[in-house]
């Protein structure tokens, strides 16, 4: 009998062990899982506080972020528009010694005052990039509406990059006032 009560004993204790071991388990499993949650959830929370944080930091809060932005885009400026007459352009287009010339006469607006005074200061720089653009076009170029408005655009481009304005545009458009090819 003694034999019967050692296994019924042991038969006993190995019986709440397990029971025992497996709360434990799930317990310990629960515990992981709660902070494997907190850990994401605290990560998280740091990149988008850290990103806040350092926008914040770079521009001096959201008001700042949007005022640094704002050289880029400029707001509307009150008032008539500010332009600028060039002197008129008279260049021979590309195609050999029986090319036609091309005389143009345009008008810069201009952003603000200041945008004017600078613009006056680079004009010889600005006349010569403009005449070494003209020279290169060819009549089938420059003739075509669609020509035209390619034209005004690197015409604008190039005014811009003459000044050497680097992200802020100066010249907010140009305007052919005469356009006129004739041929030799």
């Amino acid at each position: 009998m003694a034999e019967k009560e050692k296994k019924d004993d042991a038969k006993a204790a190995a019986a709440p062990a397990p029971a025992g071991g497996n709360k434990k388990l799930m317990i310990i499993v629960i515990v992981l899982l709660v902070l494997v949650l907190a850990a994401i959830g605290g990560l998280g929370a740091y990149l988008f506080l850290g990103q806040k944080h350092a926008a914040e930091a770079a521009g001096g809060g959201h008001a700042s972020a949007e005022k640094a932005e704002a050289p880029k885009k400029k707001e509307k400026k009150e008032g008539p528009p500010i332009f600028e007459k060039v002197e008129p352009f008279v260049v021979n287009l590309s195609g050999g010694p029986t090319a036609p010339m091309l005389q143009l006469e345009m008008q810069a607006e201009l952003y603000d005052e200041a945008a004017k005074t600078n613009f006056k200061a680079y004009m010889p720089k600005i006349r010569s990039a403009v005449i070494l653009l003209l020279s290169s076009k060819s009549e089938e170029e420059v003739a075509s509406p669609e020509g035209k408005v390619k034209l005004r655009a690197q015409i604008k481009r190039i005014m811009n990059e003459s000044m050497d304005a680097a992200e802020e545009e100066p010249v907010e458009s140009v305007l052919f006032t005469s356009f006129i090819i004739q041929q030799q």
